[in-house]
Parts: C-alpha cells; structure tokens; sequence
C-alpha cells in the first residue's frame, strides 16, 4: 500500500462484509493498477439487522486504520452506494435540454419513485434519442437514493476526513468495469454480483445499461441457513464453499458417497437450494428485460462477480440454470500491473476498480 500517492485513483467499495480499496492511474486509453487491498469486517456487524450506528463506528475504524497505515493514500476518493434505498428507473420524456429537465425533473418523476421526494436524492442522465409510439422522445435514467443512506456515507468520511470525488451506483460502476474489459459492444449481457446482503443484477444492452435491480439476497442469507442446518461456523462454511462448493455431476456425487463426504453433499445440496432462490428472481428480471423490448438479440453472456464466485463450480451451475455461457468477471482483465492480484479476489474488487476507473 505504500505505492498510493495523492495523483492516483481510488476507489472505496463499503460492503457490508468488507472493505475494498484500489488504486489506479490512467495511463489515456488503459489503466494501471498502483495496489489494492481488501479488510474483512468482523461477523458480528455483516447482518443487515446490526444497528447502523454500530456498523457505522466499525467501518470507521476500519478505514481509519488503512489510512494510517499508509499516508500517501489519496483522501479524495470514489464510493458509490446500491441497496433497497437506491431505485433506478428508465423513463421515457418529452424532447427537452438538460437544463429543462433539471427544472421539471421532480415533477416529471414523482410517479415513478416509491419513496416521498422529500425523502430521496435524485440524479438523471439522458441516454439519447428513441421513438415511442411515433413519438420522438429522450431515455431518461433516473436514480433516486434516500437522504439517510447518502448523508451517512457522508457523514462518514467526513468523519475519516476523506473527500467524496462522486457518489456512484453499484450496477452503472459494473457496466464500466465490463465495458472496459470486454468487448460487449454488440450484445446482452448479464451482470450478476452477489454480495453479502445484496445481489446487483444488470442487463447491459450493446455497452448500455438498460435493466437494474437489487435483490434482497447474498451471500450472508445463504452462509446463514447453512449455519442453521449444520451448526458450523461462517469461517468453516466458507471454507467449504472454496473446497467443494457446488457438487453438480453424478460422477462427482458418486465419488463423494464412497468417500462418505456426508456434510459437503449436504453443503452442495443446500446451496444449490437456495441459489434456486437467486435463479427464480433473476428469470424475472431477464423476462421483463424481453417483454418490454419485444424482439431482440437474446442475452448471449453472463458475467458473475462478487464475493459469491467463492463458491467452487457457481459459474458452471448458473450455466446449467439459464443455458447462457457464464463466465467469472476479471475487473484486471485489461488493466496493466495487474497479474499479481490472485484469481479468487478479482471478482470481489470489481466495484472497487470500476470507481477508481471513473476519474478523469
């Protein structure tokens, strides 16, 4: 960590597991990467019911000690926020100029919006120009994140005196990450990133995001009902994921019965449950995808990221699931100094490097 300087990017991805920090400089068209690191939180605070005042005070601490520990870190840096108090909505308005609809936005959105405005930050974007019942008319994205959730990121770097450069949105930070990696310029893909509490589906339509949603689902409610069942600890639990995970041949199955593997067939068995969980919300995001499109190009990738790509053989059952090829997102893919970040954490730093990739 002592490579960071005050010229570099910084992206700083709060998750509710744990916190991801990395460094790039953009050298023009490519991005080089300077360091990265990623603290865990302790157990204790990764459930969505642990008070926010106490998660609060120990991400503090937290962050306040990578700081420490590594002064030229820039304090100017990059977050972004995702979740059931973030609603993004796509939106179709009269042709007008921005700074027209920056006047009318409140009253043009209101009823897309299921939170009081009095409540919520709001931001939009123009996406551009599309013909709606032989209209002319714009595509608007609009993003709506509640006051308490923003002004307490807020109110915690101010805390850690850090500067907020730009507060994103966890699934238009992914659609950078995989723009900038792979050449998804004339397909749908899906974007799926299991986190601790939430799951970021996105469907990126020819290199724009044209589907978000945020599922209530993660990793921590699958560690959580395995913890119920077997009564292992999440360090034990996790452990498995990364040794066996997912065990989805009848050759597999059969070598573990005669090596009576009772508890990681369980495992397997209860995982592949509750992923049936994620797979059945998932569907339905992707089919409201296709109904409001109509005919179009069918989604032809998958791109799984987060901390759920620990389980062993997750891509492969997802491909079973949807019959799409699935494949583990790399952030570094096509970022310079990158080949010592090992395999297994690549996928949990892609939010991470995707708000170090947003400076200009």
């Amino acid at each position: 960590m002592g490579l960071f300087s005050t010229k570099k990017n910084v992206g700083l991805d709060i998750g509710s597991k744990s916190i991801k920090i990395v460094a790039l400089n953009n050298k023009g068209s490519r991005y080089e990467l300077i360091d990265w690191q990623i603290v865990e939180l302790p157990e204790e605070i990764v459930s969505i019911e642990t008070p926010l005042e106490k998660r609060n005070l120990t991400i503090t601490e937290v962050i306040k000690d990578i700081f420490l520990k590594n002064k030229k870190l820039s304090k100017k840096v990059g977050i972004s926020v995702a979740g059931p108090s973030v609603v993004i909505r796509y939106i179709k308005l009269p042709i007008m100029t921005k700074e027209e609809l920056s006047k009318s936005i409140s009253l043009e959105v209101e009823p897309f919006i299921p939170f009081p405005l009095s409540d919520v930050y709001l931001g939009f974007d123009i996406i551009g120009e599309v013909i709606d019942e032989g209209i002319k008319k714009n595509e608007i994205v609009i993003v709506a994140a509640k006051k308490e959730l923003i002004d307490s990121r807020l109110d915690l770097l101010k805390q850690l005196k850090l500067t907020p450069r730009f507060i994103d949105v966890d699934s238009f930070v992914l659609e950078r990450v995989v723009g900038y990696n792979y050449d998804i310029s004339n397909e749908v893909v899906c974007v799926i990133n299991i986190g601790a509490n939430v799951t970021n589906v996105n469907i990126i339509e020819n290199g724009t995001t044209k589907i978000c949603r945020d599922l209530s689902l993660g990793m921590y409610y699958i560690i959580n009902e395995i913890k119920k069942t077997t009564q292992l600890s999440p360090k034990d639990i996790v452990n498995y994921f990364k040794t066996d995970g997912l065990i989805l041949t009848d050759q597999k199955k059969e070598e573990y019965i005669l090596q009576d593997k009772k508890l990681e067939l369980n495992i397997s068995k209860i995982i592949s449950s509750l992923l049936k969980e994620f797979v059945a919300e998932i569907r339905k995001i992707m089919d409201f995808y296709y109904f409001q499109k109509g005919e179009q190009k069918p989604i032809s990738r998958i791109f799984l990221n987060g901390g759920g790509c620990i389980i062993n053989d997750v891509d492969v059952y997802f491909n079973n699931e949807f019959k799409i090829n699935v494949e583990i997102l790399d952030p570094f893919k096509n970022v310079d100094n990158s080949e010592d970040v090992p395999k297994e954490v690549r996928p949990i730093l892609s939010v991470a490097v995707g708000l170090a990739m947003r400076y200009k």
